[in-house]
């Protein structure tokens, strides 16, 4: 039968003769140059080259190093059934026997890669999956040769957009045969290559929709938020966070048939010195309306309308775990915020507030009641006794 030689590219490194691995005979070294030919061009490479990216001693010490290695190559793999040996090493160069017979998981890649586009099958697709989701020579590394790191990085990267652009041939195959549970797979598998795009996210959220499964639609778009948030301190875009807000808003209507409204009366008395401090009013309502309210109900509102509010009122920050890296927004910003706030918890609750001592606010706060009792006629009620000197008609 002869020897039958398999080379492991994708996932651990991993060399076999007839089913009997011999990986543990090379040295990290030895491996490192078989698995830099097997990806460059032709499978070649200059001597020099070898050396310098290996060994950073002297000429000399660096040429007998690379001698050794690849005598120890020769020496383990043995000839295949016809003879020819698999290395081949001149005065300059060495490259692997093209005339060798071996089987790799690279060269398979190669080969189906090759094939067109248009005339590739789902199967040949998910064969080039099933290679490319294991990282290209998995957690190899060789600590005193940052040149083959450095290489191996690049390639790593080349590979992921290959998986990227084989990943979205497959969904465009799913998708055209109307097979919604392959594409959502394959979403998912496109998401773990590259987290941050939100293309993927939008077109599993829709893909969830078309399920009727709205709460999953809603988890992924909060699964976005959070990872750019997190990783990039970015939010998302605003085509993401307006279907968001739109799920939610479904969600909330639905819940609201069956949930039965609370009444929430609150009378909250103005400090005397109020006046003297912008906003100070709208943070005291704000405060004392998400303090009344079920934690649960606040959670179900848009996290960016707390973020806004945040601005004014901090002690939302711990409160519901928003990120402390929030600037001041613009008023009109601000208001509508607050505005959407009431809005949202108008499904859950009857919200009454009486403001006593009005005459002590500042203006930019009873701006704000006068703003929220104009937007929001039916989310909240609101009086007031007196108003500001300023605002009084004379």
């Amino acid at each position: 039968m002869g020897n039958k030689l398999h080379i492991q590219m994708f996932g651990p490194m991993g060399f076999s003769v007839s089913g009997v691995p011999i990986a543990t005979k090379l040295s990290a070294k030895s491996l490192a140059i078989v698995g830099f030919l097997i990806c460059s061009e032709q499978h070649r490479a200059s001597r020099d080259k070898l050396a310098s990216m290996f060994w950073s001693e002297s000429y000399d010490t660096a040429t007998y190093n690379l001698r050794y290695n690849l005598w120890n190559i020769r020496k383990t793999i043995p000839p295949d059934q016809n003879g020819a040996e698999f290395l081949l090493a001149s005065k300059d160069a060495c490259s692997i026997n093209p005339d060798y017979q071996y089987t790799s998981d690279l060269r398979r890649l190669k080969r189906l890669l090759d094939v067109p586009a248009e005339q590739a099958s789902r199967e040949q697709l998910i064969e080039m999956k099933l290679i490319l989701e294991r990282e290209l020579m998995e957690e190899f590394y060789i600590r005193d040769s940052n040149d083959f790191n450095d290489w191996l990085l690049f390639e790593r990267t080349r590979y992921q957009r290959t998986c990227q652009q084989v990943l979205e041939r497959l969904l465009d195959r799913y998708t055209a045969a109307g097979d919604l549970d392959g594409a959502h797979s394959t979403l998912e598998d496109l998401l773990r290559v590259s987290p941050y795009e939100e293309e993927y996210y939008y077109h599993i959220i829709q893909l969830c929709q078309d399920r009727g499964d709205r709460a999953a639609a809603i988890q992924y778009c909060r699964k976005c938020e959070e990872i750019l948030q997190t990783d990039l301190n970015l939010p998302p875009s605003k085509r993401l966070r307006e279907l968001h807000m739109s799920l939610a808003a479904q969600d909330q209507s639905k819940t609201s048939a069956v949930f039965q409204k609370k009444d929430l009366v609150l009378h909250i008395r103005v400090w005397e010195k109020a006046g003297e401090i912008p906003g100070s009013v709208l943070a005291e309502i704000i405060s004392a309306v998400t303090s009344a309210c079920e934690r649960g109900v606040i959670s179900k509102i848009p996290k960016v309308f707390l973020e806004d509010m945040a601005t004014i009122q901090p002690a939302l920050i711990p409160a519901y775990g928003l990120e402390n890296t929030y600037s001041q927004v613009r008023q009109v910003r601000l208001l509508n915020s607050v505005s959407q706030f009431f809005n949202q918890l108008s499904h859950f609750y009857r919200t009454s507030i009486r403001l006593e001592n009005m005459v002590q606010s500042d203006l930019f706060s009873f701006t704000a009641v006068q703003y929220l009792q104009h937007m929001c006629p039916g989310s909240v009620s609101l009086e007031w006794d007196g108003e500001p000197p300023e605002q009084r008609i004379v």
